[in-house]
Parts: C-alpha cells; structure tokens; sequence
C-alpha cells in the first residue's frame, strides 16, 4: 500500500515530495524479516517485490532526483543508473557498508546513538548526515541541490546516527530500533496501510510523473521493497 506525499511536513525531508509504502496487513509487510532493526520481524517479508522494484527505479520526476533506502541484501538490489532512482544498502554495521560499497552499492550505515562522525576505514570516509548535525537543515538544502543519498556515484558511506523512542537498540543484540515505530512517521505508515493506493508499481510511477520538473523526490520515508 503506498502513500503518497506532494509536499512533506516532516522536518528532516523539507518541503519535497515523499512517499510511504506498508504492507497490507502490517505496517513493517514491506521490510526484510532480516532486518535488525525491524522490532516485528514475523510481519516483514521474504522477497523482494521484483514488479514493484523495476517501477521504482523508474520513479524519478522529469529532471530530477529521487532516491531511498533498503534493508535488504546488497547482492539483491541494483547498481546505481544515470536517470534512475538511488537504492542506497542500509546497513547495520560498518563492515556491511564497506561490503556493499566493494560491490558498487550506495550505503548508508545505522550507528549507535551517542557515536561521533566522520571516520574512515578501509578508505572509505564515513560522513554523517548533515541534516542531523544542523537544526532546520533540511534533505532539500542538502549538497547544493543533490542530495548525498541520491550520488549513486558517492565514494563515501552516509551515517544516520540512532534517535527516536528506540534508539538504544541500535547496535545492540536486541531486536529493533526502528525510527519509524513510533510518532508522526508511524501514523503517517498507518494512513498508508489504511488508505494507500493497491497497485504500489503503477501508483509509484504515476506519482513521479505527476511531480513538477526537477523536484526530489524522497522514496520510503517508512517502508521497503518487499512483496507482501
């Protein structure tokens, strides 16, 4: 079920044009079973969505940029392609982001909550988010007009460092974390699998098209590429 936004509220993205995809039956029915901060593993799902996948590549607005995040395998997901939507690995550890980096994947990487940026390892610069290191910096302002999580091309790992209600279980042995579990993010998710659209594919495309030239275009603020 996808949800979509022309112009966002929330207070990280900016003003750009967003989308949330659910599952069906649960909010996390588009995520990874695997993924680590998934509190509600048994609602996520085995496969990526390959029909849903090949739309989304193709969502990018006329002249513009749009990009998202998966928590599925790198292996599973695309190499970066000139006019295509950014799909960056989001990793739980540096040696995944270093791995699929190896692989010619964008990642970005969850880090425990109080850990300090930049770093590098293996010559690869960690550089956290600039819109968590500056009050009102906003995914819009970000990078002069391209945004470093749409650089497919980037040489550098992107760091969200843990916030929210279940940031202490970043980086720990248990189960969660997810910044998307709770407040405004969470009950726009629930609007998403109450009243989103059925067909996520020709919906996603749509969306894009619908979007005035050049315009970001932020896929996933909640949600992945699973097929539910």
């Amino acid at each position: 079920m996808l949800k979509t936004v022309t112009v966002s509220g929330n207070k990280k993205t900016g003003p750009i044009a967003t989308t949330y995809r659910a599952g069906a039956h649960h909010v996390f029915g588009t995520c990874p079973k695997t993924c680590a901060l998934n509190p509600q593993g048994d609602h996520g799902a085995d496969l990526v969505d390959a029909d849903y996948l090949q739309a989304l590549r193709e969502a990018v607005p006329r002249g513009g940029q749009a990009w998202t995040y998966s928590h599925f395998p790198a292996a599973l997901l695309p190499v970066p392609a000139a006019g295509e939507t950014v799909i960056n690995v989001s990793c739980d550890t540096m040696a995944a982001a270093l791995a699929a980096v190896a692989i010619g994947r964008p990642a970005v990487v969850a880090a425990p909550a109080g850990t300090v940026w930049p770093a590098t390892r293996e010559g690869v610069r960690f550089v956290q988010c600039p819109a968590e290191l500056s009050e009102g910096f906003t995914c819009d302002q970000c990078g002069g007009g391209r945004p470093l999580c749409a650089r497919g091309d980037r040489d550098f790992v992107v760091v969200f460092v843990a916030h929210g209600s279940g940031a202490r279980l970043v980086g720990s042995d248990d189960q969660g974390g997810c910044y998307a579990n709770g407040g405004p993010v969470r009950l726009a998710w629930n609007a998403a699998r109450r009243t989103g659209t059925g067909n996520d594919a020709d919906a996603v495309r749509a969306f894009a098209r619908s979007l005035p030239p050049g315009s970001l275009l932020r896929h996933h603020v909640a949600g992945d590429i699973g097929r539910t």
